[in-house]
């Protein structure tokens, strides 16, 4: 997170914890605090705790967490350090508000121009543009935080125009997200298509010609609330050059088991699976020269603690 995201995003955060009496009710109780004042950093390490423990995301018997969590607590809401994960933490502890989470999660997101959040918009429906391009190759980096979820997912896109252009259709399955244009574009305003999917249209930085040639780059940043299925997955049903596949794990959380598989259709079960080891840098990764009317990618098993 951004220096100017992380303090504008911890300020708020304070703010909340202070005055909004559902969540400072929570940790007043911990210290058995029941007037206003100054939040308590004890007292939110206390339910934070609880919310690791009650989940699965933390051992309970270690019974010094509390203690432990007493550093990371007060980075966060001095505004010195608060990654995504830590951020997630104290929205799922305190059980804030669609539109409270929605909110953080727009403050967290690097600032600048052709950025989207999603989270707490209401989605009109919308229909995607017709396909005017071919991949030239796609280079796709899938991010596993530290709880254990799905954290950010990178893409560098060639394209080639088939056809005259200037927008690119981002679909994705989760509303629970942002994304970012790094650069050859930026993000137009989400809608909702069918099947629980949505899209972006990143708007190209040069209009296309057909057989012009474009690259961009773009992060998607993920904020479930719900953990989602342990995988990455690669729809195709036109044909897609050059696909470079990885997912990163975090060294606090490593599956146990990954495997590389091949799906026939989105609600069906794998049809092939094979089981990959880590590599050194505890991730995993595959090259492919085309894919064509199908699914792959990766499927993982990170046990619950």
């Amino acid at each position: 997170m951004e220096r100017k995201a992380v303090i504008r995003t911890a300020v708020r955060l304070r703010e909340l914890l202070a005055e909004r009496s559902e969540y400072a009710n929570l940790w007043r109780v911990q210290v058995d605090r029941q007037q206003g004042g100054a939040i308590h950093q004890s007292g939110v390490c206390h339910v934070i705790a609880d919310y690791l423990w009650d989940n699965g995301l933390h051992s309970d018997t270690d019974t010094d967490l509390p203690r432990k969590l007493k550093d990371r607590v007060y980075r966060a809401l001095a505004g010195q350090s608060l990654s995504r994960a830590t951020l997630r933490w104290f929205i799922e502890a305190f059980e804030m508000s669609p539109a409270d989470a929605a909110e953080l999660l727009r403050l967290s997101t690097p600032s600048g121009a052709g950025n989207t959040v999603l989270g707490g918009l209401t989605l009109h429906p919308g229909t995607l543009p017709p396909r005017r391009h071919s991949t030239v190759s796609l280079h796709e980096w899938h991010n596993v935080g530290p709880d254990g979820l799905p954290d950010s997912h990178r893409t560098v896109h060639v394209i080639r125009a088939d056809e005259p252009m200037d927008r690119y259709p981002y679909i994705f399955d989760t509303d629970a997200a942002s994304v970012q244009v790094v650069r050859g574009g930026r993000a137009g305003q989400p809608y909702a298509l069918d099947h629980n999917l949505f899209a972006v249209d990143i708007e190209l930085s040069q209009p296309l010609r057909a057989g012009d040639t474009s690259s961009f780059e773009y992060i998607t940043r993920f904020w479930y609330r719900t953990p989602p299925a342990q995988e990455f997955r690669r729809a195709s049903t036109a044909r897609v050059e050059n696909v470079d596949l990885r997912v990163q794990f975090h060294p606090l959380r490593l599956p146990s088991k990954v495997w590389w598989s091949v799906w026939p259709a989105l609600d069906a079960e794998p049809d092939l699976s094979q089981e990959v080891a880590l590599d050194a840098d505890k991730g995993v990764h595959r090259y492919l020269s085309s894919i064509e009317a199908t699914i792959v990618g990766f499927r993982w098993n990170i046990p619950t603690k």
